[in-house]
């Protein structure tokens, strides 16, 4: 049977911080492999945040030499993605479990979403309007076109609302079309067969985006699953062995040995051929992450998993935050008598902790509440209840 854990009761269960999941199985290691996407993506995104705070160019320096390809945080959960949304079509169609029902399917995604999603756009809209003073129309269009997942396709550009949605907008377009590559993939026999073109698929994918689309991200194309639909059939590989093969992989130091050699090359390699090896380069990390002897431990860490399963409330706050820290300390941060490793390393000390404190905040008051798949009539009987007393919350 896969792997499953029961976190062991601590601080931070004791305050219910731990994701709630739909199927009840909490797999810390995906919190923990969020964990890691969403560092990297916040280490990447504070010096240039503060840089276009500042109108400067992002400083050369060595903090910088070493965060500079945390963007592909990105793609490493559009793995994880492939890998949650498959496992429920996967159980079905590989194991024989219960059949997954569309209408809750696309459903769930909605009340689960959502909510976070919209409350921290039109928060943004309105800074934009009321301190930042942006045309209205510019706010209003390009804001409308980001709220429904639109901009990209709309615009060919990043959101100018929150420019880190358009990876939002690629994993919408993964959710509508995951039943079907879910079914594409997952019917294919035998296992050795599927496997062997799914590989072909990431390999070629990889080849060819590279050759006709590019890795700019400056068109429709390149911001759209067109640009990344490997990284999303690497998480259906990823969850083919798990349901199917994971307890004939032995846990073993050389998946430690590999998997450290996997995340350096992910974060230290240049070039085209990253585009095309990412996926593959990945999914080796994560089998490491639940198979080698060091790494599961880091992976299984509370602390770790928890602030892994923050990461969706992260990532919709995490520039508000330093955007914020880039007006409180911009004096500092622009002065030319300070050496930009300093510069730099007060904006990463000033906001992480901000990052967390509002990433924690939308968690708590919005994100984890809407993981319970009955908020929506819960709240509709607690709404009852107010504008009738008589009747009784169940």
């Amino acid at each position: 049977m896969p792997d499953t854990d029961a976190a062991r009761p601590s601080l931070f269960s004791a305050l219910s911080l731990r994701r709630i999941t739909t199927s009840g199985n909490y797999i810390p290691e995906i919190d923990g492999l969020r964990f890691v996407a969403i560092l990297s993506v916040v280490l990447y995104h504070v010096p240039i945040q503060i840089a276009l705070h500042l109108g400067q160019e992002v400083a050369s320096d060595p903090i910088w030499c070493l965060v500079q390809h945390g963007g592909r945080g990105v793609e490493l959960f559009f793995l994880i993605s492939g890998f949650i949304l498959g496992l429920p079509f996967a159980a079905h169609l590989l194991v024989g479990r219960k059949a997954v029902r569309l209408k809750q399917y696309f459903l769930r995604r909605v009340t689960r979403l959502e909510p976070p999603y919209v409350l921290a756009m039109s928060l943004r809209m309105l800074l934009l309007l009321l301190v930042m003073h942006k045309p209205v129309h510019d706010v209003l269009s390009h804001g409308f076109a980001s709220l429904f997942y639109l901009h990209s396709m709309i615009f060919g550009s990043m959101s100018s609302i929150y420019p880190p949605a358009w990876s939002l907008e690629v994993e919408i377009q993964f959710y509508c079309l995951a039943p079907l590559f879910a079914w594409s993939y997952f019917t294919l026999r035998p296992p050795w067969l599927r496997r062997l073109i799914g590989l072909a698929f990431i390999l070629a994918a990889g080849i060819l985006q590279v050759h006709f689309l590019g890795t700019d991200y400056n068109s429709r194309a390149d911001l759209s699953i067109l640009n990344f639909a490997q990284y999303f059939f690497s998480g259906f590989l990823l969850c083919d062995l798990y349901l199917t093969n994971w307890n004939r992989i032995p846990r073993h130091w050389v998946w430690d040995a590999l998997s450290a050699v996997c995340w350096w090359w992910i974060f230290a390699a240049q070039g085209s051929k990253v585009h095309v090896l990412l996926p593959v380069a990945a999914l080796m990390a994560y089998v490491g992450a639940f198979k080698g002897v060091v790494f599961p431990r880091f992976f299984r860490l509370t602390w770790v998993s928890i602030l892994g399963g923050m990461c969706y409330s992260i990532y919709l706050t995490h520039n508000l935050a330093i955007t914020a820290v880039g007006f409180v300390f911009h004096r500092l941060l622009a002065s030319p008598g300070v050496p930009a490793w300093e510069r730099t390393s007060i904006a990463y000390a000033a906001s992480i902790p901000a990052v967390l404190a509002l990433g924690l905040l939308l968690f708590v008051l919005v994100e984890r509440p809407c993981m319970d798949k009955n908020w929506p009539a819960k709240l509709w009987r607690r709404l009852r209840a107010n504008n009738n007393p008589t009747v009784a919350i169940p």
